[in-house]
């Protein structure tokens, strides 16, 4: 068997020091506590609406249970809200 030597030796000990202490500093230091933020899910259908040459797109926000109407002005170049409803609210007024 081969002798190593004392400065080698040494270089491993030491390299091995710091990995443990490397090792301990991640597994004790304080871990702080994940936030998590609600993940909104959409369903869009196209549709059209009387009076206007351009279509509509329904988007609902099934998370918030939300419903926008929206549709292209090509005069303006602009996307235009044509309506908002919550639909939580919509459903407590139905009756049985």
């Amino acid at each position: 068997m081969k002798q190593i030597n004392s400065n080698s030796r040494n270089g491993v000990i030491a390299l091995n020091i710091l990995f443990a202490g490397i090792l301990a500093a991640v597994t004790f230091a304080p871990v702080g506590e994940a936030v998590t933020v609600a993940q909104n899910r959409y369903i869009a259908v196209p549709g059209t609406v009387n009076g206007l040459q351009t279509g509509t797109v329904y988007i609902a926000d099934t998370t918030g249970q939300e419903l926008i109407a929206i549709t292209y002005d090509s005069n303006l170049n602009k996307i235009k809200e044509l309506g908002y409803r919550n639909l939580a609210s919509d459903a407590q007024t139905v009756q049985n």
